[in-house]
Order: C-alpha cells, then structure tokens, then sequence
C-alpha cells in the first residue's frame, strides 16, 4: 500500500500539469492567458483595386435602364477606401454624374469591419434567402473576398419586414440586416467621427446613349448639349441588355472631355451628335470593374 500511494501521486500531479499545460498554450484561436481568445486575423489583399467587401441591391420593380446604372452602396477595398454614393439634391433632373465619396479606413477597421461580418454569416457557404408576402422588391447582394475565397450571401426584399417560412432564415436575415445597417452608419459602428470629404473619382466610365424621341420645340428649358467627342455614339457602343441602348466605355482623355462637359449637364440633357438627338445615362467604374456588361449586379 506505501508503494501505491506515492505512484498514485505522480500521476495525479502529471495530470495537472499536462492539464495546465493545455490551458496555457496559445494555439490558433487562443491566448496565453487561460480563458482569453486571440481575435481572427482576417487574411486579405492589400492592393488598391483589390475588394474586399460589396453591398449591393438590384432587381425589383425599376425600369430597365436602372439597372445599368445602380451602384453599391458600400465598397470596401485592400488599401483601406470605402465607395460610398453621397448626398443629392432633391430635384428634377438631377445631375447627370454621381456624387461618388470615399472614406479611408485603418487596417485595424478593417478587422473589425470583416469581424462583423463573420458574425452576420458572410464567410459561411454561398446562401441565398428569400421571404414571402411581398413582391417586385430589390435583392442585397453581399460579395466578400477574405483568404482567398471569394463568399456570396444574397437577401431577398432585406430591407422589409417580412418573414419566411423558415426561422433559421429569418434568424440569418436578420443578422444580415444588422451588418448592413453597421455597414451605414460607420460613426457609431467604427468608435469615431467619419467624414466623406474624399470626392471618388474613376479611371474609366460607362456611358449609355439611347436615341431620343423627337424634340419637342415646345420644350425650350430642356437643356440640350454637343456630344464632346469625336465617336459616334450611334456606332462607338456595344449592344446592353437593356433594347436600343448602347454602352460607350470612356477612360483617359476620352473621359477628361467627357467629364468636363458633363458636370454641366442634368438626367434630362438632350446630346446632340449632326443632327442627332441622345439621352445619356453614366456608371462610373469602381476600382476592381472594367468594360461594359450589361448590368454591374
């Protein structure tokens, strides 16, 4: 028996100590301080045109043309900007160009941004989710980019309150429709003051031109400009989705020329090209977009 109690011992005390030596470690996900957990590290590229994060919302009932046009609300990318539409003044036409504006974020906010998103369900399987009781609404597309995977979560109709006929889904809506309301507003969710005094400004642009119906004379407040470039808009673009429209893409000096005449001009500019009359309608290029699909979402 006094040969027993002392092997009896040593193996109580190697217990505790390989115990100990569990809970002490800092493996992946954890610390050294027992208890405590080491926040995910989010692995993404760091290069200007790399995107890291988009909320985008399309479909619905909204003219063809529209579509060809929408832009994400929230576009987050490697070198820490973040595209956001700005204010508009509320009248008609409206200017023709988007107020585009850009927030810079630290490499830390970004953590922080894609740590939300982890817990809205982001970085999961692809999912799709729809709801019931409600028609012709738009559908929130959030497209992530984090370890080299590319994740693609959409909501149909997120914005209404409206259920399925599934809890689990509604439970998984709704985390997504925290996230975004996170996502707009950034003062409360990022700790500080944000201020969009950055005015976006693209490398490349989408131009549509449709021709117009014929021109009323009686419309003499309609503004009516010459198209600035040298192209025909009539054989320069490439067929859109959208029926007689056609897609111009402009970059370099094509789009300075443009640029300059259009800050002038409203939704309802008349472009004259000869004897010619267009409608123009613009989308410029976010940094990880290029060419002229026919529609950006």
């Amino acid at each position: 028996m006094r040969a027993l109690i002392p092997l009896f011992a040593i193996c109580l005390l190697t217990a505790a100590c390989n115990s100990a030596g569990a809970t002490g470690s800092a493996g992946p996900g954890s610390s050294a301080t027992p208890g405590a957990s080491v926040p995910r590290h989010y692995g993404v590229e760091t290069g200007a045109d790399d995107l890291i994060l988009r909320i985008a919302t399309g479909g619905g009932l909204v003219p063809p043309g529209y579509l060809l046009t929408s832009m994400p609300q929230f576009a987050l990318y490697g070198d820490g900007r973040i595209i956001v539409p700005g204010p508009v003044a509320e009248i008609y036409p409206g200017p023709l160009l988007p107020n585009l504006l850009v927030l810079r974020v630290t490499p830390a906010e970004i953590q922080t941004i894609l740590a939300a998103a982890d817990r809205a369900g982001l970085l999961g399987p692809d999912a799709s989710y729809n709801a019931t009781g409600i028609a012709d609404a738009g559908t929130t597309v959030f497209t992530i980019n984090v370890g080299g995977a590319t994740h693609t979560v959409s909501a149909y109709a997120l914005m209404a309150d409206v259920k399925s006929d599934n809890a689990a889904d509604d439970a998984a809506r709704a985390r997504l429709l925290g996230f975004n309301n996170q996502t707009s507003n950034l003062d409360a969710f990022l700790g500080r003051e944000v201020s969009y005094v950055e005015a976006y400004v693209p490398t490349g642009m989408r131009v549509f031109t449709r021709k117009a119906e014929t021109v009323d004379a009686a419309e003499p407040s309609r503004q009516q400009l010459a198209w600035p470039l040298s192209i025909d808009p009539a054989t320069a673009g490439q067929p859109t989705t959208v029926p007689d429209t056609s897609c111009v893409l402009l970059t370099g000096t094509d789009l300075a020329t443009f640029t300059t005449v259009a800050k002038t001009a409203n939704t309802a500019t008349l472009w004259t090209y000869g004897t010619v009359h267009y409608s123009v309608s613009v989308r410029p290029l976010y940094p990880d977009e290029s060419g002229c699909p026919g529609s950006p979402i």
